[in-house]
């Protein structure tokens, strides 16, 4: 999964050197250097730390999926940094969902969590273009207060996600609040796969990586205005199953990594850069 992401992305790991996973056996323990502003999230990248490290309970199949997200969003900041973060967010989903197989590798395949009844139906894309880590991150919890943004556009971004929920939550009670993480997931799968968006998918995201709005990018390249594409998008949301492909790609087994078990030594240093991150 790694290989072909990085090959298919024109990229490196982070810093150019291994990551380093560190799996807690309980959530109790996990939650103890899990930072706030991750919420809930059973698998966290560190911000900025070397080597890159993520964090994450447990090593059950099931969360391979958000260890990987964690990796390629680390990849997709460093490597793709021109691109808007909705968009390397949605990357980093979608190839999370990566599966090999004899000699290919399935790409688009769902996410495990669910993906059609989460308040895609009350997006604003104009919000979700505009979002941050923060935001993203703000959008896993219900109303996503309490988080710190990165600068003033940020935060008004965020501010203005809150309220649509509000109003959203206030005009239907017990509608779903929009959800950015789906979101963005959807519509990076659309543009992939749709037959009307793939075909200028390549064009889209060169145009996008010059800085240009969202919103103009797409009209530009698709001729469609952000209203056009949000239809496009619920529409999409509704089929009754989403593509994938198999993409033929063969690669050399990789060398089997020396084990060891850690030494005291070992754990206090990885916890205490743990700690240091929480803070």
């Amino acid at each position: 999964m790694r290989t072909y992401f990085l090959a298919s992305t024109h990229s490196k790991d982070p810093g150019s050197q291994s990551v380093r996973i560190v799996a807690f056996h309980t959530l109790g323990d996990y939650a103890k250097y899990r930072p706030q502003e991750v919420g809930s999230a059973k698998a966290y990248a560190q911000q900025g730390a070397t080597p890159a490290t993520i964090a994450v309970v447990g090593l059950k199949p099931e969360i391979y999926e958000q260890i990987f997200r964690e990796y390629a969003q680390l990849v997709m900041d460093e490597y793709s940094p021109s691109l808007p973060y909705w968009l390397r967010a949605g990357l980093a989903e979608l190839y999370s969902t990566l599966k090999p197989a004899e000699g290919a590798i399935k790409l688009g395949i769902p996410p495990v969590r669910e993906y059609r009844s989460t308040g895609i139906g009350n997006l604003d894309l104009n919000v979700m273009f505009s979002i941050d880590r923060s935001g993203l991150l703000a959008s896993r919890n219900k109303l996503g207060t309490g988080l710190n943004t990165d600068d003033a556009a940020s935060a008004a971004a965020l501010g203005a996600a809150n309220a649509a929920r509000t109003s959203a939550l206030a005009q239907a009670p017990g509608a779903m609040a929009p959800d950015f993480e789906g979101g963005v997931w959807m519509l990076t799968h659309m543009i992939m796969f749709q037959p009307d968006y793939r075909p200028k998918f390549g064009e889209f995201v060169g145009t996008l990586g010059t800085g240009q709005p969202t919103g103009a990018v797409f009209n530009k390249v698709y001729g469609r205005s952000i209203t056009q594409v949000l239809t496009d998008l619920r529409l999409y949301a509704k089929q009754p199953s989403i593509s994938s492909a198999n993409v033929p790609f063969k690669f050399e087994k990789p060398t089997v990594p020396q084990v060891r078990p850690a030494t005291q030594e070992d754990l206090d240093r990885v916890l205490a850069d743990l700690t240091r991150k929480a803070k």
